[in-house]
């Protein structure tokens, strides 16, 4: 199936092309409510925690992180019931939200020694998928899923910092900032602020070669993230500081936050994007834009060709069982302009959950300059980007570009991380699904076509139309039965939550 990109003027009929053929699990809603907190979706997200989400976090957390010393089992914690935090505290269910957070601290008796002195502790990474010997990983901390399992943890204990928190509450509080500051602590060393002060003052034109040294990560998005949940609960209970921070540790964590708040801003970077209902331009917003036009993930970013341009070939002979690679294309001339993915950019959604829901307390416990904490505006004009440049257009079969910029190439073509063996890649369109399970469609307060597109979306992921099924199938295949139950109740929990809303 051929998808083109159709005009800007079906953004007003998305809502009334909801199939009604669709039935079953994923069955057309049937009135009012149906998404509202305490409707009938809040209510099967629900029945899918308890029977796919408690075995899923047991898996990740007594098989993975303990048995094998898998620290991507953090990684992969977060990603899975970060989008079913959120809901439960938008609909209020606090008895679910404990569940979680008990879930939550089983992971901090699995932490070890970091460093030669043994003050500090952490997850090391001793087995698994990706951490071995030929990367470097095993038998180190990778920060990224350390970082990203905090920014979910402090998330959990913030949502529990309200009137009336029980003992085991501030038990689990408590706990988690404790954690969280000492990770803080001991990433902010002096390299790392002088590797800060080079990107923030770094251009694209600075990147020469396909290092990610000068880029904004995720590392630092979830960073200050940390800080800003951090802040929130410090705000409300100043009591857990006790004498863990003199005057020179509080200067340097406020110091930090300002530092990775700089960065976050010089690499954002307005566009102008079609208007939704208006003659007038409006404003979108992205991230990193050229910096990483020459990383090897994004060789192929100019290339939009449905045929792969390298191909994964069977492994010959028993010492080389990785399989090899036959290159059919040379990599095109890189795309001047290209940014971030639209799957690591999901990142964007908890940040600007943390930054919302914390804002008064960062800005009063950081004592941060104006100005530099990102507004509502800037949220709003990475929604507007997302519906305008990433999305297709397409109200019936929404499709979403690869590339947060609007660029649609292949991405991660012959991508080897150390563990993963050949890939092809990523074709045209295919990080679709990212907008469906990263939580992008809670943007549509700021984008209600969004919204839109995402419940579009649910009703699809059932129908029995062919044309429907074959488009599943093709763009969104781990929402479809011809996914294995167990995987598709895994996308089932990190989508279905962010369709739920609280009532107006």
């Amino acid at each position: 199936m051929t998808i083109s990109r159709k005009s800007s003027a079906l953004l007003l009929g998305v809502a009334a092309v909801f199939c009604p053929c669709a039935s079953g699990r994923a069955a057309s809603p049937a009135g009012a409510g149906f998404f509202d907190c305490a409707g009938e979706l809040e209510s099967r997200v629900w029945t899918l925690w308890d029977s796919h989400g408690v075995l899923l976090a047991d898996d990740l957390l007594s098989e993975r992180l303990r048995r094998q010393g898998d620290t991507y089992a953090l990684y992969d914690f977060e990603i899975y019931f970060h989008n079913l935090l959120s809901m439960a505290r938008r609909c209020g269910r606090l008895q679910r939200q404990r569940e979680i957070a008990a879930l939550t601290a089983q992971a901090y008796a699995q932490r070890s020694a970091i460093g030669p002195l043994a003050s500090s502790s952490g997850w090391v990474c001793r087995g698994g998928r990706v951490c071995n010997r030929r990367n470097g990983l095993v038998d180190t901390e990778v920060m990224l899923p350390s970082v990203q399992f905090i920014a979910f943890a402090m998330n959990a204990a913030s949502d529990l910092s309200q009137p009336g928190a029980s003992v085991a509450d501030m038990a689990f509080i408590a706990q988690t900032t404790r954690i969280a500051l000492e990770h803080l602590r001991r990433w902010d060393d002096e390299r790392s602020r002088l590797l800060l002060e080079q990107r923030i003052a770094a251009r694209a034109a600075d990147v020469k070669d396909g290092s990610s040294r000068l880029f904004l990560s995720d590392k630092d998005v979830w960073q200050i993230a940390i800080h800003a949940e951090v802040a929130g609960v410090l705000s409300r209970y100043p009591m857990l500081l006790g004498k863990r921070l003199d005057g020179d540790d509080m200067a340097a964590l406020r110091s930090r936050m300002v530092l990775l708040l700089r960065l976050f801003k010089r690499r954002t970077f307005s566009t102008g994007v079609e208007p939704a209902d208006s003659g007038s331009e409006e404003t979108g917003a992205e991230l990193d834009r050229g910096f990483w036009r020459l990383f090897p993930d994004n060789r192929y970013a100019g290339y939009e060709g449905a045929a792969a341009p390298v191909l994964c070939l069977p492994a010959q002979g028993a010492t080389n069982a990785r399989g090899r690679l036959e290159v059919r294309m040379p990599p095109p001339e890189p795309v001047r302009e290209v940014g971030w993915d639209i799957s690591h950019a999901r990142r964007l959604v908890a940040l600007f959950d943390a930054l919302q829901r914390n804002e008064a307390s960062v800005a009063s416990f950081h004592g941060l300059p104006a100005g530099l904490l990102p507004s509502a505006k800037v949220f709003r004009a990475f929604a507007r980007q997302l519906r305008a440049r990433v999305w297709n257009q397409d109200a019936v079969h929404p499709l979403f570009s690869n590339y947060f910029g609007g660029t649609n190439g292949w991405y991660r073509v012959a991508y080897d991380n150390g563990a993963n063996g050949c890939t092809e890649g990523i074709r045209p369109f295919g990080l679709s699904g990212a907008f469906a399970t990263g939580g992008y469609p809670v943007w549509g307060r700021w984008e209600p076509v969004l919204n839109d597109l995402a419940r579009r979306i649910y009703t699809l992921s059932d129908s029995h139309e062919a044309s429907d099924a074959n488009f599943m199938a093709q763009a969104y295949p781990l929402l479809t039965n011809r996914a294995s139950d167990e995987v598709r109740a895994r996308s089932e929990l990190m989508f279905w939550p962010a369709l739920v809303a609280a009532k107006p």
